[in-house]
């Protein structure tokens, strides 16, 4: 704790100069654009001026999940107004191989990674753009190229909700299947679709926009990645797949 409030009170007076400064660092591209990355990364509708950028810290501490102290260490900062959280992980194994995983907020100090959960789940629009097509002619989600690794994230029973960027979620399905490979750059798993689903023909007619799931269900997420975080337990994973059938009916 004492070291993270280290790093933000140091962090805290980075102007919007500085931090540009070290994001064009990080991706090597010095004419690379602080605003833009942000609005793509979370999907807004608007980019924030350089001012807003920077007006408050909010911790999070990575630790064990089984880090009673330290859980309990930022629990006590966070009820007296502290913006802190805690991102816990758990080391476990399954038929003999080890998983090193994170879990969403709001986290539990023992959280079992084979429970039900809804997935925020990419179609991998910005590089191909046929794929979300050859999922739902193929019944499946999947993963390409480096990112395949995602698909072994999501469990029989889970359910997946097509993100397909710059528009929205496109459809919902239940997870039926293993995780097989389709070649040595695509990993994928079957599903049962749980809602209608757009048609290669007619293209993407209906959706859910981002900005009205992140309404329904009171929290963001981080949209640049192939799954979207934070995961959701069964009841929001319910509430939107009820708002997304009335919503492509």
């Amino acid at each position: 704790m004492l070291q993270i409030l280290r790093y933000a009170q140091h962090a805290g007076q980075w102007t919007f100069n500085a931090l540009e400064e070290k994001y064009r660092a990080y991706v090597k591209d010095p004419t690379a654009s602080l605003c833009k990355a942000h609005v793509d990364a979370f999907a807004l509708e608007h980019p924030l001026s350089p001012g807003e950028f920077n007006a408050q810290q909010h911790l999070v501490i990575v630790g064990s999940a089984a880090n009673d102290p330290l859980i309990d260490a930022v629990d006590y900062w966070k009820h007296r107004g502290l913006n802190v959280d805690f991102l816990p992980y758990r080391v476990y194994r399954i038929a003999g191989q080890l998983y090193f995983e994170f879990f969403a907020l709001p986290y539990d100090r023992h959280p079992n990674p084979a429970m039900v959960k809804g997935v925020l789940f990419d179609t991998n629009r910005s590089y191909i753009e046929e794929a979300v097509w050859e999922m739902i002619e193929k019944k499946r989600i999947s993963a390409y190229g480096d990112a395949q690794g995602w698909i072994d994230y999501v469990n029989p029973k889970d359910i997946v909700f097509y993100s397909h960027r710059w528009v929205g979620l496109i459809g919902a399905a239940e997870v039926v299947g293993p995780a097989k490979n389709d070649g040595p750059d695509q990993r994928y798993r079957d599903v049962r679709f749980l809602t209608k689903m757009p048609e290669r023909a007619a293209g993407v007619l209906k959706f859910l926009p981002f900005g009205d799931v992140t309404k329904l269900l009171g929290k963001g997420f981080y949209w640049a990645r192939t799954i979207k975080v934070p995961y959701l337990n069964r009841s929001e994973a319910h509430l939107l797949l009820d708002r997304l059938k009335v919503v492509l009916d």
